[in-house]
This record gives structure tokens, sequence and C-alpha cells, in this order.
């Protein structure tokens, strides 16, 4: 993989869960309400000064979003932005 190269997706794991969960206030904010379910299912990596995850998401019902996380060398978390919109068998962009 070259550097800044986006790895391709796999499955989501207890790692990017709590990614996901440490970043869950500002999802809900952006949505404009709480979600009861907040579970990831699939991400993607790129390494950059830091590491950029694009997590697939499902958030209740049918509905899923695509979350763009930062997480600097320094182990700090930032959620860049969603996708809403989007549902089970759309790929991670």
């Amino acid at each position: 993989m070259k550097c800044g190269g986006v790895k391709g997706a796999t499955d989501a794991t207890a790692e990017t869960q709590q990614i996901l969960e440490g970043v869950r206030g500002s999802i809900e904010e952006k949505l404009g309400r709480k979600v009861d379910t907040l579970e990831a299912k699939s991400v993607a990596t790129q390494v950059v000064a830091g590491t950029n995850y694009f997590i697939k998401a499902h958030i209740g019902s049918d509905e899923y979003i695509h979350a763009r996380i930062f997480k600097s060398l320094s182990n700090t978390t930032e959620l860049h932005s969603i996708q809403t919109g989007k549902s089970a068998d759309d790929e991670l962009s």
C-alpha cells in the first residue's frame, strides 16, 4: 500500500466499534437526534499524519451512515464527516 492510499474495506473489529463510540455525541449532533443503535459493520483506513477511518455503521432499522473519523498520532479522535441515506449494500465511499 502506498502512503496516503486507502486500504480496502474489511469487517469492523472491537477497536473499530470503540473508535465509533468515541464520537457518538458528534454523530448524534450532526444527525440532529439520538440513536439507540450505533454498530460498526465495516472499515477502511488511510494512513496520513495519523489515521482516517471510514466506517459503515448501522444506526437502527434499515438506516446506515458512513462516518469519516480521524485518529491523530496522539490518539485523539475527531469526527470529520458523515454521509446519511446509506444502505447495508452501499460500498464505503
